[in-house]
């Protein structure tokens, strides 16, 4: 492995979207030199009241997540912005997430070009995103049973949340461990995401915890983890990790 690939620092972008958003998206990322993506299905968490009002059922969603560069986070979220109209509400949001460490046949796919310029940028400390990224927002991950997607955002947006994704999953732990912490050996699991304003995530958490926690019906657990940057949660196009949200995802 290179110097510059061991000095560049790299994210992991989450992009939530319409499904024709994510294939604009992936083709994006493949034509600045980022070939690794995943994608999963979500859905929407727009209110039964809401949902129905609009005649829709609950919203198709589209998680892309990739490994890029941390210095290529402003360019590709600018993309972004021009390529999938970000800036208009319920067009998808984006954001990034540190790495402390990923394969090294990943870093092997990127252009040498593109790792020494990143590394070079780490060596010279400089933050693509302008503010401090702690200020801005966290990312939020509520595991609970099938079935309880609608009370955990209930709760959350009584504590100040805008919108959240839902995932399907299934538990894999030893049936016998959850039993001795008191948790559901239920196997059918949701995941809700949700990107939050950090000085809105202890409200959020306790809100959660409280409605859906590990004493109720939903088993729930919730996980906070720093966000570095976003895009399609600001007013207008500037990227910025501190401006005000926009509600995306349930309007």
């Amino acid at each position: 492995m290179s110097g510059a690939s061991e000095r560049a620092e790299l994210s992991m972008m989450a992009l939530i979207t319409e499904h024709k958003g994510c294939e604009k998206a992936s083709a994006i990322l493949e034509e600045n030199g980022v070939p690794v993506q995943y994608v999963c299905r979500g859905e929407g968490t727009a209110s039964n009241e809401l949902m129905d009002f609009l005649g829709l059922g609950r919203t198709e969603k589209a998680i892309l997540m990739s490994v890029i560069p941390k210095n290529k986070t402003q360019e590709l979220f600018g993309l972004f912005y021009e390529g999938l109209k970000l800036k208009k509400p319920g067009r998808g949001i984006a954001f990034t997430l540190p790495v402390t460490g990923v394969s090294s046949l990943i870093v092997k796919m990127f252009s040498e070009e593109m790792l020494q310029a990143a590394a070079e940028q780490a060596e010279r400390g400089e933050n693509q995103m302008n503010g401090n990224p702690e200020a801005g927002h966290v990312f939020l991950m509520a595991i609970i049973n099938q079935g309880y997607s609608e009370e955990v955002m209930d709760a959350a947006r009584g504590a100040g949340a805008r919108g959240g994704t839902v995932i399907h999953a299934r538990g894999l732990a030893p049936e016998e461990i959850l039993k001795k912490w008191g948790i559901s050996v239920q196997p059918e699991k949701e995941i809700v995401l949700i990107l939050a304003e950090r000085d809105k995530k202890q409200a959020i958490m306790k809100a959660i915890g409280e409605n859906c926690g590990t004493q109720t019906k939903a088993r729930g657990i919730v996980i906070s983890l720093p966000v570095d940057a976003v895009a399609g949660l600001a007013n207008n196009e500037q990227l910025t990790t501190n401006n005000e949200q926009r509600t995306v995802n349930n309007e």
